[in-house]
């Protein structure tokens, strides 16, 4: 009687499949998760961390099973195969983050202005709540890496300005959490002419005091505060815009601060990039510089 050669199937091949099965809804999860709010971002962070632990897992029980099947002749080939093309594809982004760490220096906030850079009008969730700046070291950084990050000078009022800033928010649903010394809205605006000219002696009377007052207005700078997601994790940056008066022209300074992490993998970068870019769309032709 002929017998015949039974081949063992490879347990190594059957798990480098599972893992990366099990990765798949694992991260959907953790997303969604941290986007409803469910979970916080270190906590977020910890489980992406434990699903490319089970990825790598799954590529050194790919390589395993993928000896298994030369040396022994073991079953799980198509397994195998199918396990470690899941874990590379599902490590494709992270792959990515690695290259922008490398790329990009080490630092959660930027800003267009180093040397006096927008304040934050609330310290709540930043990168810090005491020194305003920058260290010498982070200011270099800053200059060396995004040569391209600088202000904006308009030659246009600040109130122009602000009228395109304002339009670009609404249409992002950039949310504002702090502002200041922003211009009054155009129906309070008509309703105070319409007081003025109901009651022109005593305008007439105080003139010069609202003239001054008018004058240190404009000197002061408007400034906004605004919470800012990320498209995937929605992980949150908070970005303050300043419009400062210089002269006959208004100079726009943006700066973009992480809420969690020693790196911004060039994100905060990336968001003073586009809105500078989308400023420069709305004023074309009143730049100065």
């Amino acid at each position: 009687m002929a017998g015949y050669y039974r081949r063992r199937k490879s347990r190594a091949a059957r798990w480098c499949l599972r893992l990366a099965v099990i990765c798949i809804p694992f991260f959907i999860l953790t997303v969604f998760l941290h986007r409803g709010g469910s979970i916080t971002t270190p906590q977020a962070f910890w489980l992406i961390a434990v699903g490319i632990g089970m990825l790598v897992l799954s590529l050194i029980l790919g390589v395993r099973a993928t000896i298994d099947l030369w040396e022994k002749g073991y079953e799980g080939g198509r397994a195998t195969v199918n396990g470690i093309v899941l874990s590379l594809l599902m490590m494709v982004p992270f792959v990515f983050l690695l290259a922008q760490a490398i790329d990009n220096p080490e630092l959660n906030d930027i800003s267009t202005d180093v040397l006096d850079p927008p304040p934050f009008l609330q310290t709540e969730n930043t990168r810090d709540s005491g020194s305003p700046g920058y260290t010498d070291v982070e200011a270099r950084m800053i200059v060396g890496s995004y040569p391209d990050i600088v202000g904006r000078r308009y030659n246009t009022p600040p109130e122009r300005i602000y009228a395109s800033v304002d339009d670009i928010l609404k249409r992002w649903r950039w949310r504002v959490v702090a502002s200041q010394n922003l211009p009054d809205p155009p129906a309070e605006q008509a309703a105070d002419g319409e007081t003025a000219s109901g009651e022109e002696a005593q305008a007439a009377a105080v003139e010069g005091d609202g003239a001054a007052a008018a004058e240190a207005a404009e000197d002061r700078d408007m400034l906004l505060q605004l919470r800012v997601y990320g498209p995937v994790m929605k992980l949150p940056y908070t970005v303050v815009i300043r419009i400062a008066s210089q002269d006959e022209s208004s100079l726009v300074d943006v700066r973009s601060a992480s809420s969690w992490g020693p790196h911004d993998f060039g994100a905060n970068a990336r968001n003073i990039r586009q809105f500078l870019t989308e400023l420069d769309t709305q004023l074309q032709g009143v730049a100065g510089e």
